[in-house]
């Protein structure tokens, strides 16, 4: 399954990849932080858009963060 830049599995995934390529067994808040700052720098600097986009990019991202912080999902390994 292709998952595009952007929607929130593609966030969801990015946050996942992190934790396990960090070694970090649990989701804390400076783990999320730390991912979550990466990407919206990603999204801000990097990825060249319309504004409406970029927008919508970040209040995936957003909703990513906020899933994962509710379920606590477990790290993928």
């Amino acid at each position: 399954m292709t998952v595009l830049f952007g929607t929130v599995e593609y966030f969801k995934r990015e946050i996942y990849n992190y934790l396990n390529e960090n070694q970090i067994k649990e989701i804390s808040e400076d783990s999320l932080n730390a991912i979550t700052s990466k990407l919206k720098k990603e999204i801000l600097y990097d990825f060249v858009c319309d504004e409406r986009i970029r927008l919508e990019c970040l209040e995936n991202l957003k909703y990513a963060i906020s899933m994962i912080t509710q379920s606590k999902e477990a790290v993928w390994v």
